[in-house]
């Protein structure tokens, strides 16, 4: 079977890494990291519960205005 890159699949372990924009805040970005499985996926609408996974998954927004790299 063939899987879709990024697409969650039920009964695998999964990890997420990444830093996305945000945008509708100015210098505004979101990291997100975690290693979970997902057991059953929730009702439309609804949050993820605890119930759903297994693992752990982090997500903090943040004001990033830019990088360097000095060598």
């Amino acid at each position: 079977m063939k899987m879709e890159k990024g697409r969650l699949v039920l009964n695998k372990w999964h990890f997420k890494f990444g830093i996305v924009p945000i945008y509708w805040r100015k210098n505004g970005v979101m990291f997100h990291f975690g290693i979970f499985k997902l057991f059953s996926f929730p009702p439309e609408g609804e949050i993820t519960t605890k119930e759903n996974y297994k693992g752990f998954w982090i997500r903090k927004e943040f004001d990033f205005r830019g990088w360097e790299i000095s060598i």
